[in-house]
C-alpha cells in the first residue's frame, strides 16, 4: 500500500492493550507483563470507586515497578461515560500522580486537552487525546473535522472512538486511520463501540491504528465490544502472519 506521496507505507506490528479496570493492590503488579499484551490501560476511575482517596496511593507507587508494559493511565469522567464522580481538579490531579508515578500515556478528553496538556508534558508522559460518541457515528464531515481540530492540541497520539448504529459506521471511522497518518502525520486508535462495531476494534490495527484494546481474563470489559486478549491474538494470527511486539519502551511498537 502507498500513500498519496508515492511511497510505500509499512504497517507496524499490531499491538493489544489489556484493560485494567479492578483488582486489588496485591494483583496489581501480577498484570504488568500479562502473556499477550503490548501495553496496559489503567482505568483509575474504576479503581477509584473501590479505592477512594489515599487508598490509591499504593497503585501509584506500584507503577515504579520494573519491567513492566508500558502504561496508559485514564480516569475518564461520568459525562464521558467514565467512573470517576468527584471534581474535575481532582481528577486531573490523579492523572498528575500516575504521569509523576511513570505512566508511559496520560490520556485527556479533547475538551480538557487544550488547556492542560503543557501540565502533563513536564511528567515526560506521552500524551494520547481522545474523543468519545457513545450514542452515534457523525457524518463524515464532522468526523473529519474533529479530526482535524485534535490535532491542533499537538498531542502524540489520537483516540476517535463512535457507537455503531449501521456497518457503513465503522467504515467513515476506520477511514480516518490513514487520514491521519497521510495529512496530519500523527497514530490515530479509531474504531466503533457496540455489537455492530465489535470487527472494526480488530481491523482498525490492521489498517494502522497503534493498537487495539481487549478484556484481560478475570477483568471486565472497560466498553462494549471489547474482545478478550486471546481473541485478538488469535484472530491477529489468523489475519497477520507476521509476529507480535512486545517491547518495554514507553512507545507501543517500534518507531524506528
Amino acid at each position: 500500500m502507498s500513500d498519496s506521496g508515492g511511497e510505500l507505507w509499512e504497517r507496524p506490528p499490531a499491538a493489544v492493550c489489556g484493560c485494567l479496570v479492578g483488582c486489588t493492590v496485591e494483583d496489581f503488579p501480577g498484570y504488568f507483563n500479562y502473556p499477550g499484551v503490548d501495553l496496559l490501560e489503567w482505568r483509575i476511575d474504576e479503581f477509584s470507586r473501590i479505592f477512594p482517596g489515599d487508598l490509591l496511593n499504593p497503585f501509584f507507587k506500584a507503577l515504579s515497578c520494573s519491567p513492566r508494559r508500558p502504561f496508559i493511565a485514564t480516569n475518564r469522567p461520568l459525562r464521558e461515560m467514565g467512573s470517576f464522580e468527584g471534581p474535575e481538579d481532582l481528577r486531573l490531579q490523579l492523572l498528575s500522580e500516575a504521569a509523576r508515578a511513570g505512566a508511559d500515556w496520560i490520556d485527556l478528553e479533547y475538551e480538557v486537552a487544550r488547556d492542560r496538556i503543557t501540565t502533563f508534558r513536564k511528567h515526560d508522559a506521552k500524551i494520547l487525546v481522545s474523543w468519545h460518541n457513545w450514542s452515534e457515528t457523525p457524518p463524515r464531515l464532522v468526523l473529519r473535522s474533529r479530526l482535524e481540530n485534535m490535532c491542533k492540541t499537538e498531542a502524540d497520539a489520537l483516540k476517535i472512538v463512535t457507537t455503531a448504529r449501521t456497518d457503513e459506521d465503522n467504515m467513515r471511522v476506520l477511514e480516518l486511520i490513514a487520514l491521519a497518518r497521510r495529512e496530519y502525520d500523527i497514530d490515530l486508535i479509531a474504531f466503533c463501540m457496540g455489537p455492530l462495531g465489535k470487527w472494526s476494534r480488530l481491523v482498525s490495527v490492521l489498517l494502522g491504528s497503534p493498537w487495539t484494546y481487549a478484556q484481560i481474563p478475570g477483568q471486565a470489559v472497560a466498553a462494549p465490544g471489547q474482545f478478550t486478549v486471546a481473541q485478538v491474538r488469535d484472530l491477529l494470527d489468523i489475519m497477520d502472519s507476521r509476529p507480535p511486539s512486545f517491547g518495554l519502551s514507553g512507545a507501543p511498537h517500534d518507531q524506528t
